[in-house]
């Protein structure tokens, strides 16, 4: 101890000599030193390598001083160094691999104009001799911009609730001093600025911190000349663990992984966390499934029922705590369950309304939220769509609501959807109109003008006999043909032609009829060129203002009327609804559209539709509903029918089967025997 001592008496004065001689006269320095410049507010950085004996790291004692006084002290081993009173806060060790600094380099942040001066680092070993090797470093810093600021802020570390103080001394009393946290003016932070206070000398002072104080000041300040200068640093507020946020309700899966979280705050870091399940301690490592995670949530490896119950946590640090958390009641949910769903496709015309059920099973706990949505990602029908109970209702329903529509019920434990596809049932194509014939003894060339708006029409061309009920079909395979040629008919006979327009949704309008005479065999060539220009659609309707084409067809939810109209015709329709021959009025309707489903008719039954629209138009048809079940029973009998035949088939089979056993069996018995009798002795006369 004396020895050591007595060098550091020795290097004291040295290092007194050689401040003496900076000051006389600058350049009489070390021939090693580095110098180093910083400003008044700014940081310097020091590097120092360690040069352990034969590169093995031994004890030892690393010691910073300047001009002759230690400001920084670390022996090996010990958990924190020792600083200079008025370097406290200022000065802190970098260690190794920190941009490839030494490892014992240090930061002198905050730098002052009294910093200013002469550093050198020096490395010895108490354990060994000799204890010091050719390892100090000198360093000379110079220290610039101190004409504002004598004394800046340094980072500082106080307790939740105590007082902080940041200096910022001016060199000028005149001199403006503004404070500034995280880059915001202390004033537009009410709540800090209410606590807080500006001494005449530049300080902030902080009376009661709080953990939200935490984070970096700068003070900026300006000089009656126009200069200005600034300099920052951290405040840390340090506090007891606590915990910031408890739910009251926790729902967890049924059978799923899940975790419990404890929301708390610490400053220092937390350093324990305990759970208590019920009012009793709730030690993980005995509960099989339940873990805890890094930063001391509970995991559940596979929830159950015997996880329910009220939790609770208490966080702790080196400041201690500031006491649990409220009771977080944790229930076990199963996933939710759908008791109503959609079917997975519907069919819906233009302008009609269609509801889409969903309906969530009834859960123990909180009912599963429902909600619908399109899969792509588009809004429902804005103003055409409500929902009631979980079902979806659309009205007057339009193109762009065609696609794919999602139910999804959610809980605390997951959710479940089901996806249902809505399709619109376009408009299908309108009427070929403007109908022309050319007759000749045995055929009738017909041409039509088509009434679709650019689709791909396929055309089936109806003709009969007038004097016959039965209808033939001729379909024109060829698209965009827009006339065809009957051939093989009767001379001088009257036919009734139409044209039945097709495309990918279905059936379209028959056009109105046409009915062509065949030309007499015996009949000149006249006939037919006279016949040609008054055999057209428009001449053999009587009032074809004022009359339409309707067709009735025949669908799963009943029979859809639909008559032809003007395209921008919007002019309100009457829809009258007869059964049988004797015209027995069901129903009446009224509407703007040109079509109108009838809900139920009746096997067997002929019915007839009648439309009459404002603008004057009207027009009729009929239909008669098949009898399916009669249709099904002849379907039964002639199975049965079948069944029977098959049955006397093999029944006849095995007959004839059985019989030529029989005589094959019978023929070798009968060959057998003549065998016999040729084999025996035969006598001789004597």
């Amino acid at each position: 101890m004396g020895a050591e001592s007595g060098t550091g008496r020795w290097w004291a004065a040295v290092c007194a000599s050689y401040a003496l001689v900076a000051l006389v006269a600058g350049s009489l320095l070390p021939l090693d030193t580095e110098h180093l410049r910083a400003s008044v507010g700014g940081f310097a950085v020091m590097n120092c390598h360690l040069d352990f004996p034969f590169g093995n790291e031994i004890p030892y004692h690393l010691q910073w001083d300047k001009d002759g006084e230690t400001i920084f002290s670390w022996y090996s081993g010990d958990e924190a160094p020792r600083v200079a009173d008025r370097w406290g806060g200022r000065v802190r060790r970098l260690g190794g691999g920190q941009l490839g600094l030494g490892r014992g380099s240090i930061n002198v942040s905050a730098v002052r104009e009294t910093d200013a001066g002469l550093y050198r680092c020096r490395v010895t070993f108490p354990n060994r001799s000799p204890p010091a090797r050719n390892n100090g470093t000198f360093y000379y810093l110079e220290v610039d911009g101190g004409n504002l600021i004598v004394t800046p802020p340094m980072n500082s570390t106080v307790l939740e609730g105590e007082r902080a103080e940041l200096e910022c001394l001016p060199k000028d009393p005149e001199s403006v001093v503004q404070w500034y946290k995280d880059g915001v003016l202390l004033s537009e932070l009410p709540e800090l600025a209410e606590r807080s206070e500006l001494p005449p000398n530049g300080s902030l002072v902080i009376r009661l911190a709080v953990s939200t104080d935490l984070g970096e000041y700068q003070c900026r300040l300006s000089a009656p000349d126009g200069q200005m200068q600034s300099a920052s640093a951290f405040l840390d507020v340090q506090y007891k663990a606590k915990v910031v946020y408890s739910p009251k309700e926790r729902y967890l899966p049924f059978g799923k992984p899940a975790s419990l979280d404890c929301h708390f705050s610490a400053n220092p870091p937390l350093t324990n966390l305990r759970w208590e399940k019920d009012g009793f301690l709730f030690d993980p490592y005995n509960v099989p499934g339940v873990f805890y995670s890094m930063n001391g949530s509970l995991l559940f490896n596979r929830v159950d029922e015997s996880h329910e119950g009220v939790y609770s946590c208490t966080p702790y640090n080196a400041l201690g705590s500031e006491g649990a958390s409220a009771g977080v009641r944790v229930r076990v949910s199963r996933a939710p369950a759908l008791a109503l769903r959609p079917a997975p496709l519907y069919l819906a015309r233009l302008g009609a309304s269609l509801a889409l059920p969903c309906a969530a099973a009834p859960q123990p706990h909180a009912a599963p939220s429902l909600r619908w949505a399109r899969k792509d990602g588009s809004e429902l029908p804005v103003g055409r769509h409500s929902l009631d109970d979980g079902n979806l209702t659309i009205i007057d329903i339009e193109e762009e609501d065609r696609g794919v529509y999602v139910c999804t019920a959610t809980n605390e434990a997951d959710e479940v959807s089901v996806e249902t596809e809505l399709l619109i049932e376009n408009v299908p194509p309108r009427a070929p109109y403007n109908l022309t014939a050319l007759p000749s003894v045995d055929s009738i060339h017909v041409s039509w003008v088509p009434g679709h708006n650019g689709l791909e029409v396929d055309y089936n061309v109806w003709y009969r006999e007038r004097s016959v009920s039965e209808w033939r079909t001729m379909k024109i395979l060829t698209k965009g043909v827009t006339d065809a040629t009957l051939v093989g008919l009767q001379p001088s006979t009257e036919y009734e032609l139409r044209i039945l327009s097709q495309d990918h949704i279905g059936d379209g309008l028959f056009s109105k009829p046409i009915f062509v005479r065949t030309l007499d065999p015996e009949g000149g060539e006249d006939q037919a060129t006279a016949y040609a220009a008054s055999a057209t659609e428009s001449t053999m309707t009587a009032d074809a203002e004022e009359e339409m084409e309707v067709t009735v067809r025949l669908i799963d939810e009943g029979a859809l009327v639909r008559w032809s109209r003007a395209p921008l015709d919007d002019s309100r329709c009457t829809v009258r609804w007869y059964r049988g021959d004797e015209r027995e009025l069901l129903a009446s309707w009224h509407t703007h559209h040109d079509y109108l489903l009838v809900g139920s008719v009746e096997e067997g039954v002929e019915y007839e539709a009648r439309v009459q629209c404002v603008s004057g138009v009207r027009g009729g048809a009929a239909v008669r509903v098949p009898q399916y079940a009669r249709m099904r029973g002849v379907a039964a009998a002639a199975a049965a029918a079948a069944l029977l035949l098959a049955a006397l088939a093999a029944a006849l089979w095995l007959a004839r089967h059985r019989l030529r056993t029989c005589t094959r069996r019978h023929t070798r018995q009968h060959s057998h025997q003549h065998t016999r009798q040729h084999a025996l002795p035969v006598k001789r006369p004597h």
